[in-house]
């Protein structure tokens, strides 16, 4: 967990970053203080209905210009991810029939499952949906423009809704393409909006920013995976997917599609929004400028005047951690001035660590597929070792959370989600949850193809979530149990368990 000398010291390390970076490049950034700052409000606010108009009149334009307009709508959602190939003529953008078509930045996104990737994700797209806003703000004539930010799982009800400009079939922002449920104004379904709650809540005492358990890789699965495939409607309905030209599930379902639904960048802002809040709590963690240059990712982007920028991981690590935003119900954070042999300390905490080792405690082949609930139970020799272990390595499993790992094979590309719990047999305590497996993006991820299926071939997936130490009592009988979430047809697969500890 980091503390507040490495949150004050990453802030300042960040300040002096921008002022050096602009010093140096003649305003390539900006330092933005408080009066600048832009406030990114609940898309369900009357406060933000200025804001949404602005978005409106903005994406009418966009949608005007030709495709290889760098401000197009086309040209930014392809920013994101675009199909390798598309299914007979273009008719949206002749220009582009496969990947060779590409033109610059597109298909940059980090949505590939590599270490780079996972580390990048949010930086990445904090950084897209940055330059969205400002090309939003240039284009609609409204000077302080931010982007909304839509708060599903709020136990406010109307929250749960997409706004009423993307419900309007005449308007910009509009996609034939998306949920029914959602685009008839309903908001999302109380399951659901519950489900997202939970893993809200759960995400906000997440331990670590990197790695398979760390915050970057659980925000990804969920809500952000959840989100997209529940906004396209993966195994609810299909639709004529306009950007692939076939029929499919909706644009927010397929990481080529995604970024061309207006809705993507409410949800991003949203994703962003519980990024910020997490960053600034006590649980809240930062990937160092030397990690993130150990691991690397091209940022290529569309300046507001239509200009194109490519930025040095310094530059990066400088903007995004010292956003030009705040959103409406947090302050911006502020850093003071720590002494030098504090920031000292700092740094060398700040550092590129190896990944601690991990002591097998139980795992098991299991080889089953997961229907509406599937409880995985401990043998009577697998209880005993364990017993065996917690009571010997007591510290460890207390002072260091435990890693559970779900190894699973998926034969569609499917919108099931699946809960995670701890469950206690002999009923003397509730069920414990700790995390959720979801698979927007597995055909595309695993380079399995956009245009076939892989119900033969599959994919292999493994996530891995921290389970704290007290949830499991020495001597105690705890089983895994999975609940699915869905009725689509796609099977999934819980081919091993492994419960670790680190050491």
């Amino acid at each position: 967990m980091r503390t507040n000398l490495l949150k004050k010291g990453a802030g300042l390390l960040a300040i002096l970053l921008i002022a050096v970076t602009t010093f140096g490049q003649s305003q390539r950034l900006q330092v933005a203080t408080k009066s600048e700052m832009y406030v990114r409000k609940n898309a369900a606010s009357p406060e933000a209905k200025e804001d949404l108009e602005a978005m409106e009149r903005a994406f009418k334009i966009m949608r005007s210009m030709t495709c290889e307009d760098s401000r197009a709508w086309y040209y930014q959602g392809a920013i994101h991810n675009i199909p390798k190939e598309i299914i007979g003529a273009n008719k949206l953008c002749p220009r582009y029939e496969t990947e060779k078509d590409k033109l610059f930045a597109w298909g940059d996104c980090t949505h590939t499952k590599t270490e780079a990737s996972s580390l990048h994700f949010l930086l990445w797209h904090r950084m897209y949906t940055w330059h969205l806003e400002q090309i939003v703000r240039e284009l609609s004539g409204k000077a302080d423009f931010a982007l909304p930010y839509w708060n599903y799982g709020s136990e406010v009800l109307s929250d749960n809704q997409l706004p009423a400009m993307f419900l309007d079939k005449k308007g910009s922002l509009y996609e034939s393409a998306r949920y029914s449920l959602l685009n008839n104004g309903n908001p999302i379904d109380d399951t659901t909006r519950m489900d997202i709650k939970e893993e809200l809540d759960r995400l906000a005492i997440t331990v670590g920013f990197a790695g398979k358990e760390g915050f970057s890789q659980q925000i990804e699965a969920a809500p952000h995976g959840l989100m997209h495939d529940y906004i396209g409607a993966d195994g609810k309905e299909t639709f004529f997917n306009p950007i692939f030209q076939k029929e499919m599930s909706g644009l927010m379902a397929n990481v080529p599609s995604a970024g061309f639904d207006p809705a993507f960048w409410l949800h991003h802002s949203m994703i962003d929004r519980v990024w910020t809040l997490w960053d600034q709590s006590e649980y809240g963690e930062r990937p160092t400028l030397k990690h993130i240059k150990v691991q690397p990712w091209e940022y290529n982007f569309i300046q507001p005047n239509g200009d194109e920028i490519t930025y040095s991981l310094d530059e990066v690590y400088a903007i995004v951690f010292n956003p030009d935003y705040v959103y409406d119900d947090m302050q911006a954070p502020v850093f003071a001035a720590v002494p030098k042999e504090q920031m000292e300390v700092a740094s060398r905490s700040m550092s590129v660590q190896d990944p601690p080792k991990e002591k097998v405690i139980w795992k098991q082949s299991v080889g089953e597929v997961i229907t509406n609930q599937l409880v995985i139970a401990q043998s009577r020799e697998q209880l005993r070792q364990n017993r065996s272990f917690i009571k010997s390595e007591r510290s460890l499993t207390t002072s260091r959370s435990l890693l559970l790992k779900l190894d699973v094979s998926v034969y569609k590309e499917i919108g099931d989600y699946y809960k995670v719990y701890i469950h206690y047999p002999d009923g003397k305590k509730a069920d414990q949850y700790i995390g959720m497996m979801t698979f927007f993006g597995v055909s595309h991820v695993h380079d399995l193809g956009e245009l076939h299926s892989f119900e033969e071939e599959g994919a292999e997936l493994s996530f891995t979530y921290r389970v704290p130490g007290n949830l499991l009592e020495e001597g105690e009988l705890f089983e895994i149990k999975l609940i699915k979430r869905g009725q689509g047809a796609g099977n999934v697969t819980l081919e091993s368990i492994t419960l670790s500890a680190q050491e």
